[in-house]
């Protein structure tokens, strides 16, 4: 595959965190070599959604006929899937293909690794195997230029001198509750840190019920900290580039999304508690505090450092490694 460009499928449902991910293994791979990158979105519906993936007969027939004709040669070099949904199609691109696609599964797939190349699942899931490369959380990739494009759009710095905090809030999900009280807590956690040489860069996500979104917000105006909750009222989105910036980080415990854009830049990461949780969390949790990238968050930001955790370069190696022939 030596100077070959290399053709990638990033093939998903759509949902962007599901996307994201497969988008994150490709970029890292081209930071090894030349990369042709396609989205191949498939969205079945119908009887066989209800089956295993290997019951499937008709997967093609399942698609909108739109996407099943994007499904056809030439096919990719690289097939990088993610979702429940994929995996019927992801068992089925070796044959169609006849073996020339590296055919590789994110997450855990719940059935045998060897039904594809190289599965990738993040380690709390206890999936193992020879082509099994477990990851810490989701990977994450942002390339150089990603990062300094974000910057480039965020207005000069200012309270300069002051140790620039990001403050990642997430919400209420199937494991995690984000109460009012507990809002009330946590905005008072923040308001301690503000009167320290500290300049707090504060950011809610769409699980964050819309009372706790406003006390956040009305915390930020008071207390002179960046806020964003969303553009059409405050503007571009600052998320990479407050990550580029930051000196620790703030993080509730319940998205191993944010837990692992935080570890990607080597941030020192203070976890806080919301209500709820479960022993998968629960494994997260200790996962990211033993490689030393996290601890839970005490009231104080006492300065540590890590390597940076960036696990999509390990997938995107292991891809290198089968592609070249020898």
């Amino acid at each position: 595959m030596e100077g070959h460009e290399v053709s990638v499928w990033c093939v998903s449902d759509g949902r962007t965190g599901i996307e994201r991910q497969t988008l994150a293994i490709a970029h890292a791979l081209s930071e090894r070599v030349p990369t042709r990158i396609k989205l191949l979105r498939l969205q079945p519906t119908g009887f066989q959604v209800s089956l295993p993936p290997s019951l499937w007969l008709m997967p093609k027939a399942a698609l909108p006929i739109e996407q099943a004709a994007r499904l056809q040669a030439p096919w990719p070099d690289v097939w990088i899937a993610n979702g429940r949904r994929s995996i019927p199609y992801s068992m089925r691109m070796r044959k169609w293909s006849a073996g020339q696609s590296l055919v590789v599964q994110l997450q855990d797939p719940r059935i045998s690794p060897k039904r594809f190349d190289l599965v990738a699942p993040p380690q709390h899931d206890g999936v193992r195997g020879d082509n099994v490369i477990t990851t810490l959380g989701a990977p994450v990739w942002y390339t150089q230029k990603q990062i300094d494009t974000a910057l480039a759009h965020i207005p000069e710095p200012r309270h300069l001198g002051k140790r620039k905090v990001m403050v990642i809030l997430g919400g209420t999900s199937k494991r995690h509750q984000l109460s009012l009280a507990r809002a009330h807590a946590i905005v008072a956690e923040l308001q301690r840190l503000a009167h320290q040489d500290v300049h707090l860069m504060i950011t809610t996500s769409r699980r964050t019920p819309k009372p706790a979104e406003d006390l956040f917000r009305a915390f930020a105006f008071t207390s002179g900290a960046d806020f964003f909750a969303n553009e059409a009222r405050d503007g571009p989105n600052p998320y990479l580039a407050w990550l580029a910036q930051a000196e620790a980080a703030l993080v509730t415990e319940d998205s191993t999304n944010m837990m692992t854009d935080v570890a990607f830049f080597g941030i020192p990461m203070h976890l806080i508690k919301l209500e709820g949780g479960d022993a998968k969390f629960d494994r997260l949790h200790t996962a990211f505090i033993e490689r030393g990238a996290a601890r839970w968050f005490n009231g104080s930001l006492t300065p540590w450092s890590y390597e940076p955790i960036r696990d999509a370069m390990a997938i995107a190696e292991a891809i290198q490694a089968r592609l070249i022939t020898p």
